[in-house]
């Protein structure tokens, strides 16, 4: 009797289990259309993908492209599709398409999980996000940022403004000092940067304990943006966002754009959201979003280079004499007044191709966009309205068809213009996509180039850096978000510091 009770609820519940199972496939997940990317697919229906991308974050694009071997192609997840775009002509057909394929609503959609402001600011936010009826909240920033962040004057004294704390911490490196180097960078850099973008009154001015509320924050900043519960299940992150928050809004409820010494950015910033009405709160809580761009991505790319420059000995000696002669192998000061500041990517030209191959090895992000209308990408490919397109950076920036069968080097010299040369290394533009592309490509791009390079010129100025244990090895990097695209290292390096003899 047991049995057969057993074996009927058994039989119930294998019944109930096909039908949901039917109905999920059939109603709730968009069908599949002939012409449409072809489907990659995983033996764990609609939740296969995402525990790949939790167990391998975006490395996970290159196992499946590797795989599958196609310029583009789908994956479903839960109730909606991806496009994944691995091929560098199909990027760009997408931003030739940026009217219909866009990167403003997407990022909109994500803000408030992201940042936590509330629903009367994300209304403005998501107000007339395309320019259909002249620029809204969000174009009127990225303009703002753009104009603020081009080479010019502003981003001369923004960077200026940097350079002019950094002394302090060079300072306090004494003779045979031991430092943990990531944890060193990260502290400097935060605080010249954002002094620089927020002036002396700035929030890490006041309390440095933030420092390590906005790494918390950007730690679980997945769990915040999947917004299930995230005081229960990312409760450091959701602290440390609202600590942020909180240091922020006593910062803007006293701002004055004439007295803050504050950038242009953050003056522009500022005169554009009090302008649309979002209070200082929200103006906070926004300015937490910024902060990924002017921290999480920058303090991994510079510890990341000055490993690569100290790992190198003939590399840091060939740097030295590259800033020797322009007057750039000198202090922060005397740096921040070179009238060559502006020009360093030009002037020192393999400083700045090692900065672009570290990206190109070390920028594991993704480029994503919604799609508002439906697209024949290409005249090939049809993109459904509502879904995502995401072009994952690590997969171009090791396709050998692009960068040569050396990809899987670290070539510091691969982006020099070299001429009456056998092996040129040549770049593939589109497949070179740290910054992203198109109407979307970074407006800070300027900002971090000049801030990276500048930070490098000071150090290898000033110092030798080895290793405490062992050779210099490159750290693995560990992902801690979907909104980063230069992921800090999973262990620390422990260095000590050698003043120069002939600086």
């Amino acid at each position: 009797m047991e049995t057969s009770l057993n074996t009927s609820l058994l039989l119930i519940l294998a019944i109930v289990s096909a039908t949901t199972w039917y109905a999920l496939d059939y109603f709730y997940v968009p069908k599949q259309l002939p012409n449409e990317p072809p489907l990659v697919g995983h033996h764990i229906p609609y939740i296969g993908h995402i525990i790949g991308l939790l167990r391998h974050g975006t490395r996970y694009y290159q196992i499946i492209s590797a795989n599958c071997n196609l310029p583009i192609y789908t994956l479903k997840m839960l109730n909606m599709k991806a496009y994944v775009v691995t091929s560098p002509a199909l990027v760009s057909a997408v931003n030739r398409n940026s009217k219909n394929i866009a990167f403003n609503p997407f990022i909109a959609k994500l803000g408030k999980r992201t940042t936590g402001h509330d629903e009367a600011t994300s209304q403005i936010v998501q107000h007339n996000l395309n320019g259909e009826n002249g620029p809204g909240y969000v174009i009127q920033l990225h303009d703002d940022t753009v104009a603020s962040l081009a080479p010019g004057k502003s981003l001369e004294n923004m960077t200026q403004a940097m350079l002019k704390q950094v002394s302090p911490y060079l300072d306090a490196l004494a003779n045979d000092a031991e430092v943990n180097l990531f944890e060193w960078t990260r502290n400097m850099v935060t605080m010249c940067s954002t002094r620089a973008v927020y002036g002396p009154n700035n929030p890490f001015n006041r309390d440095r304990t933030l420092i390590t509320s906005f790494w918390e924050y950007d730690h679980d900043l997945n769990l915040l943006i999947a917004d299930i519960a995230p005081s229960i299940l990312a409760p450091k992150g959701y602290r440390a966002r609202n600590k942020l928050a909180r240091a922020f809004q006593e910062y803007f409820e006293n701002y004055d754009p004439i007295r803050s010494q504050s950038s242009a950015m953050t003056q522009a910033r500022y005169t554009n959201a009090t302008r649309q009405g979002i209070t200082p709160l929200n103006q906070a809580r926004l300015e937490v979003g910024t902060l990924i761009g002017i921290l999480a991505n920058t303090i991994p790319s510079i510890f990341y280079l000055l490993v690569h420059i100290y790992h190198d000995p003939a590399l840091i000696s060939d740097i030295r004499k590259e800033l020797a002669s322009q007057g750039l192998l000198s202090t922060p000061e005397e740096i921040a007044q070179n009238p060559k500041l502006l020009s360093m990517p030009e002037s020192c030209p393999l400083l700045h191709s090692t900065w672009q191959e570290l990206l190109r090895v070390h920028a594991l992000g993704i480029s994503a966009r919604l799609v508002l209308e439906d697209v024949m990408l290409d005249d090939r490919f049809l993109l459904q309205k509502g879904m995502i397109v995401q072009m994952p950076m690590a997969v171009m920036h090791s396709d050998s068809t692009a960068w040569g069968e050396d990809v899987t080097e670290f070539q510091p010299r691969r982006f020099l213009k070299q001429k009456n040369s056998s092996n040129t290394y040549k770049k593939n533009l589109t497949a070179y996509r740290p910054f992203g592309g198109g109407a979307s490509l970074c407006p800070g791009r300027h900002f971090v180039t000049l801030e990276t390079m500048a930070l490098a010129a000071c150090m290898v100025s000033r110092f030798d850096l080895s290793p405490v244990k062992g050779q210099w090895t490159i750290p693995r990097q560990q992902q801690e978000s979907f909104a980063t695209n230069v992921f800090p290292p999973a262990k620390d390096i422990r260095v000590k510091v050698t003043l120069r003899e002939n600086p």
